[in-house]
């Protein structure tokens, strides 16, 4: 019955199912199985886990995922563990752009990889869930190696509880010196241990660097963001802040006891 209908038409109920959906057709319906394998269908996916469980496991999602990695360049993934993030970094060759949803527990070994592997990433996102813990036990010396083995990051927002030493980081990255300076995003959710100093030595290792926002207790819900625009929500935040102490425009670094911010294109608040 599947044989007579349009190719097109089979090509479109593919690109609209979801990856384990995808998975299980192709293993179960030889005929689909072209149509399930097509690379746009691959090229930027939604991970969730199964109703059944809250977590990922790494053998549910490589029978999902495997076949396809050399496709992948976007993923948006909830219910993550160590391991899932240190294989979806390790094992995708081609991925750009990594936004996790929501964990229970993440700590170092997510972001430790192979000192030789260089990585795509562009854009790294760590957004907390409201169902979830937020927190995550990365050190500055890990965050430097990824940022070093990282050489086209452009975005990295870490919109979670997350304390990382900024002059362990700072050291770290003048000492290596990243093969190239591309990243214009910097988010922590952290303000302890950093100065203007390590700022300004920040915005030196990367002058491309557009902004920098160290907020406190400005934990990202996933489940908060409409249209799953985080810049927007990152701007909404900044605009609160500023309208209770305005950015000098012709210093383009706020900072006080609680919040450091770098925004280097003038800003205005409607």
């Amino acid at each position: 019955m599947l044989d007579t209908l349009p190719t097109e038409l089979l090509f479109n109920i593919a690109s609209h199912l979801s990856c384990q959906d995808l998975s299980s057709l192709r293993l179960t319906c030889k005929f689909m199985r072209t149509f399930c394998d097509q690379p746009m269908n691959w090229k930027s996916i939604d991970l969730q886990p199964s109703a059944l469980q809250e977590l990922w496991k790494l053998t549910e999602l490589k029978d999902a995922i495997d076949p396809h990695l050399l496709h992948i360049h976007s993923i948006r993934i909830w219910g993550v563990r160590d391991n899932i993030v240190q294989y979806l970094l390790s094992q995708c060759p081609n991925l750009q752009h990594l936004t996790i949803c929501g964990w229970t527990t993440l700590s170092d070994h997510c972001l430790r990889l192979f000192p030789s592997q260089s990585l795509k990433i562009k854009t790294l996102e760590l957004i907390g869930s409201s169902q979830q813990t937020n927190f995550v036990s990365v050190d500055a010396y890990t965050l430097g190696n990824l940022l070093i083995q990282s050489p086209e990051m452009t975005n990295l927002v870490l919109g979670c509880e997350i304390h990382i030493h900024a002059e362990t980081l700072i050291t770290e990255l003048e000492k290596k010196r990243p093969t190239s300076n591309d990243l214009q995003l910097l988010m922590l959710a952290s303000r302890k241990t950093w100065l203007n100093e390590h700022v300004l030595r920040l915005i030196n290792i990367y002058p491309k660097i557009k902004k920098i926002y160290l907020l406190p207790k400005t934990s990202i819900h996933f489940d908060s963001i409409q249209n799953n625009d985080i810049e927007a929500l990152l701007q909404e935040k900044l605009k609160q802040i500023m309208n209770i102490m305005p950015l000098p425009l012709e210093i383009p670094l706020l900072s006080n006891q609680k919040f450091i911010i770098y925004d280097k294109r003038p800003t205005t608040c409607a």
